[in-house]
Order: structure tokens, then C-alpha cells, then sequence
């Protein structure tokens, strides 16, 4: 447990968690990022805001399979955020394959959204493939939506959703945090009920 009492922490990308970052996104993307692209964005671009979703040894694991992937790299997700003027942008998302319906992404999503106004953003966007529903339901949930159909635009051929949410004024940041209380209530241990 972290000293929050949560089974993970959130924390920014270092040099050396690239590595494990770009294994990941070899892993879930078909068109993956260059490690170079991960090293040009930490060092070199102001503007962007990287962050790892790193385990701590009480997370509960249900397989070997699993307790042998969270041994290889404890580091089991990521997003980055690009901040511009007013404007921000979910550069990327991604969680281990097995590590996803946890609500771990959408801790990842959270922490994005509160840099992004942190930053002084106004509006997110992001892009999302067409075919990927689970994303458009997590990302529909902090009120984005779709804006317009990008034809073609990931390398297999497949068309993006660009979507965007309006993140400025103190409704959606209070709706941010009871999203990340409820979160974090999921994730910390119950007391048992003694009868």
C-alpha cells in the first residue's frame, strides 16, 4: 500500500521508466511510439505532461500469469498530456492488457484531466479508434465528445473519433473529485464486518 492506502501510485515518467513505457505501448497500440519520442517529450517538450500507474506489492493478483507481469514491471500503465494555451490534449493511454477493467485507466484519464486544468487548459481533446467503444464509454464519463471522424487516420487504416470536453469551472472540478473519491474508495481496503 502507498501512504494513501492505495495499492498503486500515480507519479510522472522518469528516464527510466521508458523503457517499460514503450514495452507497453509495443504491447497495446498497433502504430507504437519510438522510445525516442518518450525521451523527446520528457526532455524537450515543456508542454507535455507524462505520468506511470506503478503497483505496490499488495495489488491483488488472481493468476500467475499476472503475478509474473507485475514482477517483470511493476509500471502497468501511462498517459500523457500535452498542454498549449488553453488547450490540452491526451497525447496517449494505455494499460497492460492484463491490468484493464480495474479502474486503473481511468485513474490514469483522472490524473491527465487534473493536469491539464492545473496547466491552465480549458478544453481537452484527445482521439480515439472508432472500433474502440470501452475507450469512448471511460472518456464519455468525464464528458467528452465527439467532435468530428478523422478518415484513415491511424496507420492500419482506421478512423479516429477527435473528441473533447469543456474542463473549466469549479462544476467540473468538483465532478473530478467525487470521480476520484469514488476511485479511490474501490481501491482501498474494506474493514471487515465483524458481526
Amino acid at each position: 500500500m502507498n501512504e494513501n492506502g492505495l495499492p498503486f501510485k500515480i507519479r510522472r515518467l522518469e528516464a527510466k521508466d521508458i523503457p517499460a513505457v514503450t514495452s507497453i505501448d509495443r504491447l497495446v497500440f498497433h502504430d507504437p511510439w519510438p522510445e525516442s519520442a518518450y525521451v523527446q517529450e520528457l526532455y524537450f517538450n515543456p508542454n507535455a505532461h507524462y505520468f506511470v500507474l506503478q503497483l505496490t506489492p499488495a495489488m491483488p493478483t488472481h493468476s500467475w500469469a499476472e503475478r509474473r507481469a507485475a514482477m517483470a514491471s511493476q509500471i502497468v500503465g501511462f498517459v500523457g498530456v500535452r498542454v498549449e494555451m488553453e488547450r490540452g490534449h491526451i497525447s496517449t493511454l494505455a494499460m497492460r492488457p492484463e491490468w484493464r477493467g480495474w479502474g486503473l485507466g481511468e485513474m490514469l484519464l483522472h490524473t491527465a484531466l487534473e493536469q491539464a486544468i492545473h496547466s491552465g487548459a480549458h478544453t481537452v481533446a484527445l482521439e480515439v479508434r472508432v472500433s474502440n467503444a470501452v475507450a469512448q464509454n471511460l472518456y464519455a464519463k468525464y464528458d467528452f465528445v465527439v467532435v468530428s471522424q478523422l478518415r484513415g487516420y491511424y496507420a492500419d487504416g482506421e478512423d479516429a473519433y477527435y473528441m473533447r470536453a469543456n474542463v473549466e469551472g469549479q462544476a467540473y472540478y468538483s465532478y473530478l473529485q467525487q470521480r476520484r473519491a469514488l476511485l479511490e474508495y474501490r481501491f482501498k481496503p474494506q474493514p471487515a464486518n465483524i458481526t
